[in-house]
């Protein structure tokens, strides 16, 4: 198969899935337990804590492990907002769906949310988020790079202007940043991720926390790693994120220059086409590539991709359901190219041969 579904998944690394078996014998035991076997795991965990928070060049920072982004995304903005006394929470207009979930939700409670506008590009304006924050607000969360774009937001200046403002909370998604592009973590106080994202096991990711932030849990129950999410620690898969973590950003600037090599090529041959239009932009990570064939519905193309064993998306996958990306929409006022755009996600995994084979696939199609 041609896999350019990257953004939605990654197959996990084989190494990380040996490691996985492994620890699953090794580290069992329940590590709130109180005996020695628990204790043992307890140690385990801590340090496999520390390593993480070493890899990622985060200090003073705390990581509750979560079973993904959804579940981070939800306990940093409900977590933070249910804690404050503060009624306003300001987002982008580019958020992934959970995002957007805990924003709906908020507002129902009567939380006061507020959608920062955004250039021509995609990015934050960010002469109107300071305009937008005030004393009554709480967090600010927009997220590193959008999951359909792939643009990235300069998480640098953003973070720069929310410091201006004491007691103001800077949440990223950063699902789509990780194991992807270099960025300083250190310039947020909340991060969210997810360990499939980057070639680790499904069902395990995590939350960093700057010490001496309170969230209201939105998991409630008795002892476990973190008083914020409670729960019996999924020890395998812990010690997974590690391990997954690890070659990703050991490997960060070489991966990045084959995906660079690879994009490229890819947009070589998209340029031979007619009424095909690159919706992705200079902003945009190499990773992700979104681009509208105007003779054809999002649904149509990825169903013939599919027959040949061609997998890319036409949204995120998790709002797949949807006909039209709203994203591109948003981001180009235009039906036409939000009703037939699909998104080419590559991956330092991806070859000059798969590239061809989409073309050549797609050649086909046309002809059709």
């Amino acid at each position: 198969m041609v896999y350019l579904d990257y953004s939605a998944t990654t197959m996990a690394d084989k190494a990380v899935l040996r490691e996985f078996v492994k620890d699953n014998e090794l580290y069992f035991a329940n590590s709130n337990s109180v005996h020695s076997a628990g204790k043992e795991v307890l140690k385990k965990l801590d340090q496999t804590t520390k390593d993480i928070l070493s890899l990622v060049e985060l200090r003073g920072f705390d990581l509750i492990y979560t079973s993904g982004a959804s579940e981070s995304n939800n306990l940093a903005i409900k977590g933070v907002a249910l804690s404050s006394k503060r009624k306003k929470i300001i987002a982008s207009g580019f958020e992934h769906s959970s995002v957007v979930g805990c924003l709906s939700y908020l507002d129902k409670l009567g939380y006061e949310i507020e959608i920062v506008e955004n250039d021509d590009f995609g990015l934050v304006k960010l002469e109107k988020l300071e305009s937008l924050i005030d004393d009554d607000t709480c967090l600010v969360s927009i997220g590193a790079v959008n999951s359909e774009t792939g643009v990235l937001q300069n998480i640098k200046k953003i973070s720069e202007v929310v410091k201006r403002h004491p007691g103001v909370i800077f949440h990223s998604d950063m699902t789509q940043a990780i194991g992807k592009v270099a960025i300083d973590l250190n310039d947020c106080d909340l991060i969210s991720f997810s360990c499939h994202k980057f070639y680790g096991i499904k069902g395990i990711g995590g939350l960093f926390v700057r010490k001496g932030i309170s969230l209201t849990p939105v998991i409630h129950g008795g002892k476990s790693l973190s008083k914020s999410r409670a729960g019996t620690p999924a020890n395998p898969l812990i010690i997974s994120v590690f391990n997954a973590l690890k070659p990703a950003m050991e490997y960060l600037n070489e991966r990045i220059l084959k995906v660079e090599i690879t994009h490229s090529y890819l947009m070589k041959n998209l340029k031979e086409f007619d009424n095909i239009v690159i919706n992705s932009n200079n902003y945009s990570i190499p990773q992700i590539v979104n681009v509208s064939f105007l003779d054809f519905s999002s649904r149509y193309l990825q169903e013939e991709l599919s027959k040949r064993n061609i997998f890319v998306s036409t949204t995120t996958a998790c709002a797949s359901g949807n006909e039209t990306s709203l994203t591109i929409l948003k981001l180009t006022n235009s039906l036409e190219r939000a009703n037939s755009a699909i998104r080419i996600s590559l991956s330092h995994l991806t070859t000059k041969e798969d590239i061809d084979k989409f073309i050549e696939a797609f050649k086909e199609i046309y002809s059709l």
